[in-house]
């Protein structure tokens, strides 16, 4: 895998993406999840979307120009933290309003186990980096496989294309430089085991 082909990679499976693609995920399961009537689903798409994806990004250029940050790859550590902060916050308003909603409790939980992936994140940025890619897709892979054990629902081809897809994205922080092997697969593993936790327990 080559370097732009690494950075295209990186950019299409970003972190801020994870919420949208699990409750997509959720969405076309199979499971009684899956069968909520379409406006509900427009409403929780928009409210996860703006809340995960949109917010923070809208963020980032006030953080440039403040020279809070100096590029979107945010490259020290110290650089993540007032941004993962500020992505903190519409993550917890998610996980209020899905909670509000009619809807099947394992959504709001997802949101949960992400809220709590972005805190443990910025935690650690506080001493270290970690891959918060890895830390993404991690947490969409335990997130899968606590979801097959809480509705018994069969999502093997699901699993094995997430697997597939956090595999090329190691390969892809590692190709870039961006971490060092420790930090991709730890950042892996921390999301694996919070998603995995919080939805067994939740």
């Amino acid at each position: 895998m080559n370097n732009n082909l690494a950075k295209v990679f990186s950019a299409l499976f970003h972190p801020l993406l994870m919420p949208l693609i699990g409750v997509v995920f959720i969405f076309y399961s199979g499971t009684y999840a899956s069968y909520l009537p379409s406006d509900v689903k427009r409403i929780i798409l928009l409210v996860v979307g703006a809340n995960t994806l949109g917010l923070p990004l809208l963020m980032m250029p006030l953080f440039m120009q403040f020279g809070v940050v100096k590029s979107l790859a945010m490259e020290s550590n110290k650089e993540r933290i007032l941004p993962l902060a500020f992505t903190l916050i519409p993550y917890i308003l998610s996980v209020y309003f899905l909670i509000k909603l009619p809807i099947p409790f394992v959504i709001a939980a997802f949101m949960l186990g992400a809220s709590l992936v972005v805190a443990s994140c910025l935690i650690i940025s506080y001493w270290w980096k970690i891959s918060i890619h890895m830390v993404g897709i991690g947490g969409l892979v335990g997130f899968i496989i606590a979801f097959s054990i809480r509705l018994y629902a069969d999502v093997l081809p699901y699993l094995l294309i997430s697997i597939f897809i956090a595999a090329l994205l190691a390969s892809s922080r590692l190709q870039s430089k961006a971490h060092k092997p420790v930090q991709v697969y730890l950042g892996f593993i921390l999301g694996f085991l919070i998603m995995l936790l919080v939805i067994l327990i939740f």
